[in-house]
């Protein structure tokens, strides 16, 4: 068979920055006649593409992928989308298992077409954030004016009752705002069902007044083993069916996992048919129709852990009929009501899975991954796909260029990210809970046409405008400015020059009567952790000068210089407060540019202190100024009282900070 490929015009979504040709010249790297070694190769970025345009439609029959001889991982995963015109995709192939394909004829990834595929253009994307790069794409079929050419398929599936469902389990505050975003994002056909815990008092009155919101109190006590979660979304099932009469859809959500753009029926439907074995881009590991009663060791935690259940096992075999087991996520999984149907009309049986691990240990299973998927497949059509996204490697939550990336680039029939703050201040969030914001983040990712642009750049010029205003209003005081009479204004506030000895876990030191304390705790405290081969010598001084306060911070092993900085873990954090109570809504971090990347997993390590308890706390806002740049940490809602900024040190650490508080 002739390829098709061969000679045509290529491109790819971005190309190394050192590379100086062009994306078209590297994207025909892939369309050689021979082998030579020669490769297409992106920048890593979240869903990276190459593409070639067959110049006519041709009614496909097979495409070869040849991998590189090198991270022949990175291309694990990944989708196969055509289009007629260069402009409207849609995907006919998703390769979701983990194996990995070679770089010969005898070990490419072959795709073979069972139904009809018409194209012109062929796009291959990676199916997550990385590089992308192959050495060869062949693609064979026939011309279109030698077949009957086949009439669009058309969905007539009547759209009729879609259910979503979530086990709630967030602060109340958090309620709208997953409401809301749930009714922004889908249409008038779907519903959704929040199960909240039996014992808690659901607030009416931040429940918004719509029909296809729907909340109640389940009778599952639920847990994050075991099998009630998947017990409390069949709650939900029996509760829409009671209502609704029918469901035609049925899809599990996380309730922090948040829509991120429109619900597409269409494309959604049209992935049930593509007989996904997993979800879409899944990082972790997965296996399919597993024998119950020979469970592979060695392939994952989870996996090792349904091994060593061997009662659990054994009932599947022997009581519940099943022989193969399967797993997946259950964020985002949707299937029909019939699909799902499977699963509730044997509830006795998901109950008495849940009986074999009612007390959590390291070996526990979350069954709501491996029964859902195990049933399909088992009594069913074992069609199902996932319309959640989730950033298993490494497991974060979304940052705000994430969103930004996602909501351009997820695949068609994925709308939903997790893992999202419920923290309202988190940006991501925060975009995600206002109707303007939902309209600037659309604004901004979707519409590619003249006036899209056009809207685009009048939207960053007027939201960069009402920022400058904002900005003027704002004012900065030195950060310990209340910590002393102000006669002592300019001068140094505080050292510490100690050595902390192995061992000297939480070693709270509070060395210094000069400054200020709330409820006993003083405004500045070093916590230790436990190394017990290190120890170190650390010197903190706060200076106020010319109206900025100044840390200076460095951490060395005994006996050592400090060096510029040492990859490894946090030896030890600084807590310090302004002593402004409520006042203190913003702490700003300042470092002189050039930054470096020891200076921001320095940065990435803050820590919020409240009195009792620490917790992570990510910048809300970077800012460069010409020689500096700023890091903004928002108090959150809900601290009351002084607040203290924790800064980590490393085993080798030397970093000076700008320390400033917005009033």
């Amino acid at each position: 068979m002739f390829d098709l490929a061969l000679g045509k015009r290529a491109s790819q979504s971005s190309k190394l920055p050192e590379n100086h040709i062009s994306l078209t010249e590297d994207a025909s790297k892939a369309l050689s006649l021979i082998d030579d070694g020669s490769f297409f190769h992106t920048a890593a970025e979240w869903f990276p593409w190459w593409q070639v345009d067959l110049e006519q439609s041709y009614l496909l029959e097979k495409i070869f992928l040849y991998n590189t001889n090198f991270w022949q991982l990175r291309s694990r995963l990944f989708t196969i989308l055509v289009s007629e015109d260069g402009e409207n995709w849609i995907s006919v192939f998703s390769k979701t298992d983990h194996s990995v394909f070679g770089s010969d004829a005898e070990t490419a990834y072959k795709v073979e077409f069972e139904n009809t595929v018409m194209a012109r253009y062929v796009r291959i994307r990676l199916d997550n954030w990385d590089f992308f790069h192959l050495n060869q794409v062949k693609i064979f079929g026939k011309p279109i004016s030698i077949v009957k050419k086949h009439s669009k398929i058309t969905l007539e599936k009547d759209k009729k009752n879609i259910v979503f469902s979530t086990n709630y389990n967030e602060e109340d505050d958090f309620l709208p705002i997953y409401l809301n975003n749930f009714l922004s994002y889908t249409p008038d056909f779907c519903h959704i069902y929040l199960n909240f815990p039996e014992d808690r008092e659901i607030p009416q009155h931040l429940i918004p007044s719509d029909k296809r919101v729907h909340v109640f109190n389940g009778k599952i006590k639920r847990y994050k083993w075991g099998g009630t979660l998947l017990l409390g979304h069949m709650e939900s099932y029996g509760k829409a069916l009671e209502r609704l009469g029918e469901i035609d859809f049925f899809c599990t959500c996380a309730s922090n996992g948040l829509f991120v753009k429109f619900f597409n029926y269409d494309e959604t439907i049209r992935n049930l048919a593509l007989g996904h074995k997993a979800p879409v881009g899944m990082t972790r590991h997965h296996l399919i129709d597993a024998p119950v009663d020979n469970v592979p060791r060695g392939e994952a935690w989870v996996w090792d852990n349904l091994s060593d259940a061997v009662d659990f096992r054994n009932y599947l075999l022997n009581e519940a009929n099943i022989s193969k087991i399967s797993i997946n996520q259950i964020e985002g999984l949707f299937a029909s009501g019939t699909e799902w149907e499977n699963l509730y009309s044997r509830l006795s049986i998901l109950e008495k899975c849940n009986e074999f691990f009612l007390n959590p240990t390291q070996k526990t299973l979350a069954l709501e991954e491996f029964l859902p998927v195990t049933f399909f497949r088992r009594f069913g059509s074992g069609q199902f796909t996932n319309i959640c996204y989730m950033l298993w490697e490494p497991i974060r939550e979304i940052t705000f260029p994430d969103l930004i990336h996602l909501v351009k680039k997820l695949p068609e029939h994925m709308c939903q990210v997790k893992w999202f703050s419920r923290n309202q201040d988190s940006p991501a969030t925060a975009i995600l809970s206002e109707n303007w914001g939902r309209s600037l983040l659309q604004s901004h990712t979707m519409d590619l046409s003249a006036i899209g642009v056009h809207n685009r750049f009048r939207n960053r010029a007027l939201t960069q405008s009402f920022a400058d205003v904002v900005k003027i209003t704002e004012s900065y005081i030195p950060f310990t400015s209340k910590w002393h009479p102000a006669a002592l204004s300019g001068r140094i506030q505080w050292i510490l020059s100690a050595v902390i000895y192995a061992g000297d876990q939480n070693s709270y030191r509070d060395l210094v009567s000069t400054v200020p304390k709330a409820s006993d705790i003083s405004a500045v405290w070093l916590k230790c952790f436990n190394f017990t081969h290190i120890t170190l010598q650390y010197e903190a001084i706060f200076a106020e000068d010319y109206g900025k306060t100044v840390l200076s911070l460095r951490s060395s092993r005994e006996g050592e210089v400090a060096k510029q900085h040492e990859w490894g873990e946090v030896h030890s954090i600084l807590f310090i407060s302004p002593m402004l109570g409520e006042n203190a809504q913003v702490l700003r971090l300042s470092v002189k540019k050039p930054l470096f990347p020891f200076q921001e997993q320095i940065l990435g390590g803050v820590r919020r202190f409240d009195g009792k308890n620490d917790f992570a706390w990510q910048p809300f806002l970077h800012e460069d100024d010409s020689t500096v740049k700023h890091f903004y940490f928002l108090r959150p809602l809900d601290h009351v009282g002084e607040i203290w900024i924790g800064i980590p040190a490393f085993p080798s650490t030397v970093i000076d900070i700008e320390l400033s508080v917005g009033l």
